[in-house]
């Protein structure tokens, strides 16, 4: 992938792992534009990248639209898409609201729909793209997050495999992101706060396993994009769980509900 002077959409790029690809962007040379809802956020991460910010909630097809023309006004066409921005649930589900049920689906499912919108057509007459999905590990395995997270991850995903099988001839790449536990504001991470070293993870978080950091996936993305696989699986164990998923989907249906149940408990889901 040609990343000098390439044009990059990163959104929820004000921080997590939105901001650690804005900068591993940048640091590869691509001129990024950080999206975020907070534009304060996405202002210190563009600063410090020497990049542009825009404000932008990504449930709304026009902002998503209008990031894009704006983007490409300063920057030209965009080469690198990462739909990024997402938000969780780990609340009571069947008694989630309509409305509550909407904007995840909004935010974490059809923002990926509205940027593919915007961004292939260009991608398409040039021959070359990329589409950046982060997802979750919760697409492949579903585990102990919400019953809104859940539906929408396993919904990107699909999504994700059908831009790949319907445009990947027209030179587009797609590389979906599905990491496990990392440490961002998900976890309780304070990113608004300088630090002079890692925040304390909560220890009743250690029932979710190993927590990586945002940057581990940034690094995994990329190295996916430039190696042309689908998947960019930053927690090995998630594409060894997915494989005895596939094996046994009944066994593992039984071996993790109990699982599942134990650690909602553990972290007060």
């Amino acid at each position: 992938m040609r990343y000098e002077n390439a044009t990059a959409i990163v959104t929820g790029g004000g921080h997590g792992i939105g901001r650690a690809l804005a900068e591993a962007l940048a640091g590869r040379g691509a001129n990024v534009v950080v999206a975020d809802v907070n534009i304060e956020r996405a202002r210190r991460v563009a600063d410090r990248i020497g990049g542009l910010a825009v404000p932008c909630d990504v449930g709304d097809p026009d902002a998503v639209t209008a990031l894009v023309a704006t983007a490409a006004d300063h920057y030209g066409p965009v080469d690198i898409a990462v739909s990024n921005a997402g938000i969780t649930d780990l609340g009571p589900d069947l008694d989630s609201t309509p409305d509550q049920v909407r904007r995840i689906v909004d935010v974490n499912l059809l923002a990926h729909v509205w940027m593919a919108q915007a961004v292939l057509p260009s991608m398409i007459d040039r021959g070359h793209g990329a589409l950046i999905q982060t997802i979750s590990s919760a697409a492949l395995i579903t585990g102990p997050s919400g019953m809104g997270y859940t539906l929408t991850k396993h919904g990107a995903l699909g999504f994700a495999e059908w831009v790949t099988l319907n445009h990947s001839a027209d030179g587009v790449r797609v590389v979906c992101l599905c990491p496990n536990a990392v440490y961002t504001g998900f976890l309780g991470r304070d990113e608004d706060r300088e630090q002079d070293g890692p925040t304390p993870l909560d220890p009743k978080l250690a029932a979710l396993g190993e927590v990586i950091e945002p940057e581990d996936c940034a690094t995994c993305a990329l190295d996916a994009l430039d190696a042309g696989r689908f998947l960019a699986l930053p927690h090995p164990r998630v594409g060894e769980s997915f494989a005895r998923k596939a094996a046994d989907y009944d066994a593992w249906l039984r071996r993790t509900a109990p699982r599942v149940r134990r650690i909602r408990g553990q972290i007060g889901a």
